[in-house]
């Protein structure tokens, strides 16, 4: 190949280059702060290979969209209000709902739903070029309808059961809205309008309400009052069985006291009796020596102890002779003379009595 066609194809390149880089910079797509890019490869699976741009400058190649195998959508994330439309409810304003005890109620929304930033891919698979609007639409009033169902007419007057009502058909559709890439961000009820007839019934069931919590408020002091009776009288009971625990316990004491009592009788005549026994021995005692005083007292007394000494002088005077060998008679006789003027009476001087 000759320098100059080199030279050409070399002049070719760069030419191309810069303008593939000036194409690329010129024709780079731009996403708006209230968009997301969705970049799709292939027209068969449009849920396969997707890839979500952010909003700002995107060059070709760079950026992962290219013109040539990629097809580049706008997605639209900004909240929308979504007009809720009910054949039923004729030329009326709002929505006819009916309760679960088959009374109608109409009532008012206000609903805004937006594409998750996020999502945006996931809601271009599913959804594609169809009317969202209307598909938000239908479930979100199926919805409604169904959970009112769920409720009686008279319990929307009450304004925790409408928390309760709305925040139940924000969480379903929200679920089902999901897998499209969709939410609610806003559900609001902006009033509940009831018929003359209703309210009337209404009225008539808060009223049967009041009077069934006033009997159940009744009943409850009732069976408080029986309990507190009850147990006033298991109270008594107790009271009675401890009284006659007592009394018991005391008559037990009481026996016991006795019978100590009559132990201690016993005990004390016994004593007291040999207390007697040993005084009246003493007394006998007494009385027999007092006795063999009186026997040698006075003269007679007096004679009858010198026998007494007489005879016991003998007797050892006998004993001692024959100890010693000594005849006895001529010993006994002198005694015997001594006995006689020992057993005769002193003369008692009158001036000695």
């Amino acid at each position: 190949m000759s320098k100059i066609i080199k030279a050409l194809v070399v002049l070719i390149v760069i030419l191309g280059g810069a303008g593939l880089i000036a194409a690329s910079y010129y024709f780079a797509p731009v996403i708006n702060a209230n968009q997301r890019g969705v970049v799709m490869t292939g027209d068969v699976d449009q849920g396969a290979n997707l890839t979500i741009l952010a909003p700002g400058k995107h060059y070709w190649f760079i950026s992962g969209y290219n013109p040539i195998t990629t097809t580049l959508t706008y997605i639209e994330i900004s909240e929308k209000e979504l007009t809720l439309s009910d054949p039923d409810s004729g030329e009326e304003s709002g929505l006819l709902l009916t309760t679960k005890d088959g009374d109608t109620i109409r009532a008012e929304f206000t609903t805004w739903y937006r594409v998750v930033p996020a999502q945006a891919g996931l809601r271009l698979a599913a959804l594609g070029d169809g009317d969202v609007d209307k598909m938000v639409a239908e479930i979100t009033l199926t919805t409604i309808k169904e959970r009112a169902a769920y409720y009686d007419a008279g319990t929307f007057y009450d304004g925790k059961t409408q928390t309760e009502y709305l925040e139940s058909i924000k969480e379903s559709v929200n679920q089902q809205l999901a897998t499209r890439g969709l939410e609610l961000t806003v559900f609001k009820c902006k009033k509940f309008n009831f018929s003359e007839a209703l309210l009337k019934k209404v009225e008539e069931i808060k009223k049967a309400e009041m009077t069934i919590e006033i009997n159940e408020v009744r009943v409850k002091a009732a069976t408080v009052a029986a309990k507190e009776t009850e147990e006033a009288a298991k109270g008594r009971k107790m009271a009675a069985l401890q009284e006659a625990q007592a009394s018991k316990e005391s008559v037990i004491m009481a026996s016991e006291a006795q019978i100590i009592a009559a132990k201690n009788w016993v005990i004390a005549e016994k004593i007291k009796a040999e207390v007697m026994l040993v005084r009246s021995k003493a007394k006998a005692e007494a009385m027999q020596v007092e006795a063999a005083v009186n026997v040698f007292s006075g003269p007679e007394g007096e004679r009858f102890l010198r026998y007494r000494i007489a005879d016991s002088v003998a007797e050892a005077w006998s004993q001692r002779g024959n100890i010693n060998g000594v005849s006895g008679n001529d010993s006994l006789d002198g005694i015997a003379a001594s006995i006689t003027s020992l057993s005769k009476p002193r003369s008692v001087s009158p001036t000695t009595e």
